[in-house]
């Protein structure tokens, strides 16, 4: 970490931290501005692996680079760019764009608060501008494997959707500390180590045995969407003792939402659409969007 003229520390020689964004079990992500970019706003997110010594340190930050050389593939405007990997005197940061504009988590607790939710309308069109990300992302061996309304933020400049934090690089934290015998700070009293993904959003079998698939990502965003239409947690749509959904008697749809929500979030994923492409097909037979086709291409 640098010092400026002014006594003001920079890491990497070149990120001036703001603020503080959130705080997790991986580490902190931090609002920054680029001090080679016209002091253009960025967000550094830290993964901390928790390991002992330098040689466990040079390792991990192998990994990290194997993992962010995958995220660099990325080229979607629905997307933070990913910039660079960070390493600070032993700390390691993943620098992506700032988005600005509220996560749809947000959205959604303001709403509720006024006894509200998301139309159909609405969550139709989120889809609608959703699924072509994903069928990007799919199509490049991407699997986000955390989507969520906290992990979507409807970005101020257009109103789009906009996926942040891939699961992909918490999965390698969790594999770094596993291979070198570091606890987890989510490992049961059995020694295991608890999958990624959001209890409620995430399928049983991402959950129980790690499997993650396309199939993975639609599920969650089906769950998202329910959570936006009817206004409350997965827990409140799921029937426990009957061992199925009961979202379906909370709420009037249209038979074409309907159809497609039931599909998506199918217990089995054999059940669910193939591709991220087939149930936006779906949706637009009855919600054409000139747009969605276009926004399912990467950036020139």
């Amino acid at each position: 970490m640098a010092e400026t003229g002014q006594g003001e520390r920079l890491l990497g020689k070149r990120y001036r931290v703001l603020r503080q964004l959130s705080r997790g079990s991986f580490g902190d992500t931090y609002l920054a501005e680029d001090s080679h970019r016209f002091q253009e706003l960025c967000v550094l997110k830290e993964f901390n692996p928790q390991v002992p010594g330098k040689l466990a340190l040079d390792k991990a930050q192998t990994l990290f680079e194997r993992e962010a050389n995958i995220l660099y593939q990325i080229n979607h405007p629905q997307v933070p760019r990913f910039r660079e990997l960070l390493r600070d005197e032993g700390r390691l940061f993943l620098v992506q764009d700032y988005v600005e504009g509220p996560t749809y988590r947000e959205l959604l607790d303001r709403r509720r608060a006024y006894n509200d939710r998301f139309s159909e309308a609405e969550v139709v069109q989120f889809l609608i501008q959703t699924l072509p990300l994903l069928q990007y992302l799919h199509s490049i061996g991407i699997v986000h494997r955390d989507i969520s309304p906290d992990n979507l933020i409807q970005r101020n400049a257009d109103g789009r959707p906009v996926l942040i934090d891939f699961g992909g690089v918490k999965q390698l934290v969790v594999n770094v500390r596993h291979q070198l015998g570091v606890a987890q700070p989510y490992q049961a009293a059995d020694g295991t180590v608890t999958r990624l993904g959001t209890v409620g959003y995430a399928p049983e079998e991402q959950l129980e045995s790690g499997q993650v698939s396309p199939a993975t990502d639609l599920y969650a965003l089906g769950v998202t969407a329910l959570v936006l239409l009817i206004g409350k947690d997965p827990a409140e749509l799921y029937d426990d003792r009957r061992d199925r959904w009961s979202w379906p008697e909370q709420i009037e749809l249209s038979d074409t939402l309907r159809q497609v929500l039931t599909r998506l979030v199918a217990h089995n994923p054999e059940d669910r659409y193939p591709s991220a492409g087939q149930a936006l097909a779906a949706l637009n037979l009855a919600h054409p969007d000139p747009l969605s086709t276009a926004w399912a291409q990467p950036m020139p």
